[in-house]
């Protein structure tokens, strides 16, 4: 019944039901189209957006099975290199002294090492210097990462690779590299491996360097062939002299570029340079603080006729000891008789220098010593930089012992840097690594005095205590030192320490150095054990390499600025 009854009630409005339902179903369908097509283009762009990144994810996933930068499974492992990127460091002539060179760290997950004997064997094989102990013992460890060796090169990478053996992992380590190993080691320094600097000129660099620097190459004063001509003469002289070490230092008198800077012992900055030990990561040359015996008398001498306290021809008695207080000043070999400002430091008198020093007032004394550089810490684009040893007091014994290079103890680099002055018409510049702008002088002393001292420094090689040097064929002038080192009991006549500040050539200086030789020995066919006997003959020879290359021309003995200029100039003077 109730199939004729849904009829009867739909049938009285069919018509428009019907109508009303058509057009409904119209409205429907297009409103079901409409939302079909959306639905698409979110499935659509679903679809884009997973397949960009699964694009993205599988580059990155490339990148590191190739050796990218990021974390990875078995032996193609890579971490990333954080620290920045350091200069290229040449000489003045572009030669390469310091760069950055691709290496790896190989290390391992020792949990999953099946064959702890085969993996030593086949590494050992294929890496030398491979430290098969080390490896047995962190192979066996148990431990999710060992660190088996370090400074892989990219071939040696690639090599290791070929094993396939997914415990094995590889850290990229890039590496700072010196091409010439020892040999400029204390002034280019090293870093660490976070690739900081660590000491020398590497550390100065992350401190003080502009970054945009860090793009390109940095040319440095230093002469890679002057460097190796002075270590090589100044190593033939520790040995021959039986020496515990000894540093030297070459300089351009125009400007202050340091042009070589050795001390002996020294290190590889290539193999771990931490490890190397105190005395060869000391820095003789401008860390070690030294009393410099005789070579004081130039910087003496210079200060008492420039302040007028005396003339080149006044005279000084020095045939007898002269006593301060309690100390007594004497000459070992004295000349007995009276002597001019230029005899004096031509035959090294303690006596006449203390008088020298003593004719000026005691601040007049301090401050020509600190207008040389020779009070406060000098300055150089290295930290291994020192403060001088001054005397506590400045009474008349410390003036007069101070005047001849006792109770006062400077660094070789002080010593050089106010010799320079001194021989170069009177203007001090600061001694660099890295060439800035002009560099920029400042006068301490005249050129009238300054012409005087260089005749007095040439009078020391021709008739005085550094006549090994007069058959150079490249006038060298300069200044002999000898000193006994201080020890728990005073001084020990036994262990000296010898130096020689002079510049080349003597008629117009260029070129000034400062060679030290610590506790030289007595050997067979050598008079004597003072300056003149060792590093007078090993400053000669230096001179005789490195003139050439930085091309000074020989001179032969009679020429004009020799024979007429100094030794006439030399006997009015004394």
């Amino acid at each position: 019944m109730r199939g004729e009854v849904m009829p009867s009630l739909i049938r009285p409005g069919g018509d428009l039901v019907e109508a009303t339902n058509a057009q409904l179903g119209i409205r429907l369908g297009d409103l079901e189209g409409h939302a079909v097509d959306i639905t698409r283009r979110r499935i659509w762009l679903a679809i884009w957006v997973f397949t960009l990144i699964f694009i993205l994810l599988g580059a990155r996933l490339a990148n590191l099975t190739v050796g990218g930068d990021g974390p990875m499974s078995a032996t193609r492992s890579v971490l990333p290199q954080t620290a920045q990127e350091r200069p290229i460091i040449v000489d003045r002539n572009g030669v390469l002294l310091a760069t950055q060179i691709s290496a790896y760290n190989l290390g391992a997950d020792a949990r999953k090492i099946s064959n702890v004997d085969e993996t030593i064997a086949a590494l050992a094989e294929m890496l030398p210097g491979f430290n098969r102990e080390k490896a047995i013992r962190y192979l066996n460890s148990n431990r999710s990462y060992v660190e088996l060796m370090k400074g892989l090169t990219p071939q040696q990478y690639k090599t290791v690779l070929t094993l396939g053996d997914p415990a094995l992992k590889m850290q990229k380590a890039d590496r700072r590299f010196y091409p010439h190993g020892p040999l400029a080691s204390h002034m280019l320094g090293f870093v660490g491996s976070d690739m900081q600097g660590l000491a020398g000129l590497e550390f100065f660099l992350d401190r003080n360097l502009e970054p945009s620097v860090h793009d390109g190459n940095l040319p440095v004063t230093l002469d890679i062939r002057v460097q190796h001509s002075v270590r090589a003469e100044l190593a033939k002289s520790i040995e021959k002299f039986y020496a515990t070490g000894g540093s030297a230092i070459v300089m351009d008198v125009k400007n202050g570029n340091i042009l070589s800077m050795v001390s002996l012992p020294d290190f590889n900055p290539n193999l771990t340079p931490w490890n190397a030990g105190h005395q060869r990561l000391f820095n003789m040359a401008t860390l070690g603080t030294y009393e410099l015996g005789s070579v004081f008398k130039v910087f003496t001498a210079s200060m008492v006729l420039e302040t007028g306290a005396a003339t080149p021809r006044d005279t000084f008695q020095t045939s007898l000891p002269i006593s301060i207080g309690k100390h007594e000043i004497t000459d070992p070999h004295g000349e007995k008789r009276p002597l001019t400002v230029g005899e004096i430091v031509v035959h090294s008198s303690n006596i006449g220098s203390a008088q020298l020093a003593l004719s000026v007032a005691p601040e007049v004394h301090w401050g020509f010593l600190e207008r040389l550089g020779l009070i406060d810490k000098p300055e150089l684009e290295i930290p291994e930089l020192t403060k001088p040893q001054l005397p506590h007091q400045w009474g008349e014994v410390e003036r007069a012992t101070s005047s001849y290079g006792y109770g006062i103890s400077i660094s070789p680099l002080q010593a050089l840097v106010a010799g320079a002055a001194i021989v170069n018409g009177g203007v001090m510049y600061r001694p660099r690594l890295i060439n800035d702008d002009l560099p920029l002088g400042v006068r301490v002393i005249s050129e009238e005095t300054s012409n005087h001292m260089r005749q007095i420094m040439r009078a020391v090689v021709t008739h005085g205590t550094a006549k090994n040097a007069k058959n150079s064929k490249f006038m060298i002038l300069g200044k002999t030192g000898t000193a006994r080192i201080a020890g728990p009991g005073g001084y020990d006549s036994n262990r000296l320490m010898t130096s020689f500040l002079g510049a080349f050539p003597a008629h117009e200086p260029r070129y000034a150095f400062i060679v030290i030789l610590q506790e030289p020995q007595r050997v067979d066919g050598v008079y004597g054990t003072g300056a003149g006997w060792n590093v007078v003959p090993l400053s000669t020879d230096i001179v005789e390499r490195i003139a050439p290359l930085l091309g000074v021309m020989p001179q032969p003995a009679n020429v004009p600025g020799d024979e007429g200029f100094i030794v006439h100039k030399v006997k009015e003077v004394l």
